[in-house]
């Protein structure tokens, strides 16, 4: 997430909205990870999970999956990068 989240930023959280719409950043509780990535649904409910550094490719989880491992605590809306 280098391009929009700097390794350090600090993130503001709406943890009242985790319904997820297409392409927004959200917060998410990865099987015990802390992780914030571009997030996509699919058809037959998986998602997406997009990092904007190149390094990482896209990751796609079964509605299975996600209902296993993933949950979303929030969508971020705001973020700063302290140096």
């Amino acid at each position: 997430m280098a391009r929009e989240l700097p390794d350090g930023s600090t993130v503001g959280v709406d943890t009242s909205d985790t319904q997820i719409r297409d392409g927004k950043l959200y917060a998410l509780d990865h099987d015990g990870m802390l992780r914030v990535k571009q997030v996509h649904r699919l058809p037959g409910g998986g998602l997406r999970l997009v990092s904007f550094n190149d390094e990482y490719p896209d990751e796609e989880y079964t509605v299975d999956q996600v209902a296993e491992a993933i949950r979303v605590i929030g969508r971020v809306f705001w973020s700063a990068a302290f140096w």
